[in-house]
């Protein structure tokens, strides 16, 4: 799944992976993910509807801000 991604998006979920945002337990808001990918802010949220479209990542909501992690 993973290996069909391409630029910013394949950034972010590589910067997910590598902070280890792989369960709900694990999840990661999106300064995690903003700080880790190194790209902005608006860039990793286009990025994040992407996957969670595609099914790899899943939100969570949470009592400020949503979190997000690797499905699958």
């Amino acid at each position: 799944m993973a290996e069909e991604l391409s630029g910013n998006t394949k950034k972010v979920y590589d910067a997910m992976a590598k902070k280890g945002a792989t369960s709900e337990g694990k999840a990661k808001g999106m300064e995690d993910i903003v700080r880790e990918a190194k790209i902005p802010k608006g860039a990793v949220a286009n990025s994040l509807n992407e996957l969670v479209k595609k099914k790899i990542v899943k939100r969570k909501a949470g009592e400020k801000t949503a979190k997000y992690y690797i499905i699958g």
